[in-house]
């Protein structure tokens, strides 16, 4: 069976550098990211594996981590659930337990997050749809020794806000930016956008701007969620009205796939007449009657690395806040 000392010794540092990075009780002991990362490769290497009761119990530690979500994402869409489970695979080789709740206003969370919590767990990663008004709360608790990594995905949580110093987000304003792109790059000229996100909506002015192509203003209109609802709503009064476009940029799969029910039903042909896109590149994206062009959430990942910076703070490592890059994934809706 692996030990410390092997590993101290495979790597050349001390053995006391070792256990207190696998045992995640660094305190104010300093190490480097370089170090840290490579006596935990190599612990997996060896597949050691600690006792983590004992560790817990031996560092004053209380060997779990909290997670607290707004559900994000609308039915079909999985997203909370991949979310999640980038949290469980970034926790996966830490050996401590996952303490997941939901909450959906503010209240709720000032009920959870109180001196108790504190008690339970060794760090907090709060997350999913924007709460600005608990912003000063995560840092309130972080400044008193709970370390907190924030994971929203919308505009204010992008590592700009002097309340997040440790953040995981989504590059929003290049999802807009994608889909528009994509979309002026095949030659559509009158892109509607469904508007929620004020982020994306940057992204797809800044497309255009960079293919000198005017904006249609016109096209711009707001939507109040993300539901398919709403998507078929707008595109039935666009229809309706006999205004001239031929692509439409959602900022979800399933307004896409409203969008295209709609067109699809007044006789519309997608792609050849109607160009579409959604974002997060959900199971709704692949089958949809046309499949859709999406840009990625990069969720998962997101969970993932949120985890790793949780654990990174825990153990008295320095982080930084990261933003992650999506992708544009093509598919018939926009070919």
């Amino acid at each position: 069976m692996a030990s410390l000392k092997q590993i101290a010794e495979d790597l050349g540092v001390s053995y006391t550098m070792v256990a207190k990075v696998l045992n995640g009780n660094l305190g104010t002991t300093g190490v480097s990211a370089h170090n840290r990362k490579a006596i935990l490769k190599r612990a997996r290497e060896l597949n050691y594996r600690a006792n983590p009761v004992a560790v817990a119990l031996k560092s004053g530690r209380r060997g779990a981590v909290g997670i607290f979500l707004h559900h994000i994402g609308t039915p079909g869409s999985e997203i909370s659930e991949r979310l999640v489970r980038g949290f469980a695979q970034g926790l996966a080789e830490s050996d401590l337990r996952m303490w997941l709740r939901f909450f959906t206003t503010n209240e709720e969370f000032h009920r959870v997050c109180n001196d108790q919590l504190r008690r339970e767990v060794d760090g907090l990663v709060v997350g999913g749809c924007g709460h600005p008004p608990i912003l000063s709360k995560l840092a309130e608790i972080d400044a008193g020794g709970l370390p907190v990594v924030s994971v929203f995905f919308d505009h204010f949580a992008t590592g700009e806000n002097p309340n997040i110093a440790h953040s995981v987000s989504v590059n929003s304003e290049r999802q807009g930016f994608l889909a528009a792109d994509h979309l002026l790059a095949g030659g559509c000229r009158r892109l509607v956008h469904f508007s929620c996100m004020q982020s994306r909506a940057d992204g797809f002015e800044r497309a255009h701007r960079e293919r000198g192509v005017p904006v249609c203003r016109s096209l711009i209109l707001p939507a109040k969620d993300f539901f398919l609802e709403t998507a078929e709503r707008l595109t039935r009064g666009l229809l309706e009205s006999g205004t001239e476009f031929d692509a439409i940029v959602c900022q979800s799969d399933s307004q896409a796939v409203g969008a295209i029910h709609e067109l699809i039903r007044h006789g519309v042909d997608v792609p050849g007449k109607v160009r579409v896109t959604g974002v997060d590149n959900s199971p709704l994206a692949e089958v949809c009657i046309v499949p859709v062009t999406s840009v990625t959430s990069g969720v998962r990942q997101t969970g993932l690395k949120a985890a790793q910076m949780l654990l990174d703070r825990i153990a008295g490592v320095e982080t930084t806040s990261l933003t992650i890059e999506p992708e544009l994934i093509v598919r018939r809706s926009s070919q």
